[in-house]
């Protein structure tokens, strides 16, 4: 009976010990295969950018009257200083109908799948906004797309603020605000998201 059970131990040690490397190797592939879509590449020592926007027009924000957003921008960064375990963060500018002031927000996202609300999956990272601000989730709808979803809305502020001056503008979010589907544009156009010169300069070299 000792031996039995002894054996049925081994079993399972060995089956753990198989089953790791491999749910390793399949979360490398889901990350390899999202930074493939939304970077254009895999990420290597250094970090990447990828840049998302959209401007919505008149007839468009007429027929959804509780949508506030004029325009979004998002910019999504890339790092992998551990291989086994890359990171991602974004930062979020907003314009809204009826204020020409921009606001932003920024936020570290988990690894693919990893917490989002549906389950998880291989498209999506889920992101925290700054300061427990809220949730944001960023999904590939195809390779020149995405889907930014802000279900509970998120922390905003004026682009610019110091810590001092922050203050929280999320009540600016319509009922309609929830789900915004962006169009890749040129790194150039996120520049505005970012503090660092050095950068800066990665986005204008198109890295």
């Amino acid at each position: 009976m000792r031996s039995a059970s002894l054996a049925a131990a081994f079993a399972i040690l060995v089956a753990a010990t198989v089953a790791t490397p491999s749910a390793e190797a399949a979360s490398r592939a889901q990350n390899e295969s999202f930074q493939k879509q939304i970077f254009g590449r895999a990420i290597g020592k250094n970090r990447v950018h990828a840049c998302y926007r959209r401007v919505y027009d008149a007839p468009h924000l007429a027929s959804h009257p509780q949508q506030n957003v004029r325009t979004m921008t998002l910019l999504v960064t890339g790092s992998a200083e551990d291989p086994a375990n890359p990171t991602y963060a974004l930062g979020l500018g907003v314009t809204f109908r009826k204020s020409g002031t921009h606001f932003e927000t920024y936020g570290s996202c988990g690894t693919i799948g990893d917490g989002t609300p549906k389950g998880g999956k291989a498209n999506a990272v889920n992101c925290g906004v700054d300061c427990d601000g809220g949730s944001i989730d960023v999904a590939l709808k195809n390779e020149k797309s995405v889907l930014v979803s802000i279900p509970e809305g998120a922390r905003i502020w004026k682009a610019g603020s110091t810590s001092d001056e922050t203050q929280d503008e999320s009540r600016r979010f319509g009922a309609d605000d929830k789900l915004f589907r962006l169009d890749r544009t040129t790194l150039g156009d996120c520049l505005s998201l970012v503090g660092d010169e050095d950068e800066k300069a990665e986005l204008r070299k198109g890295q």
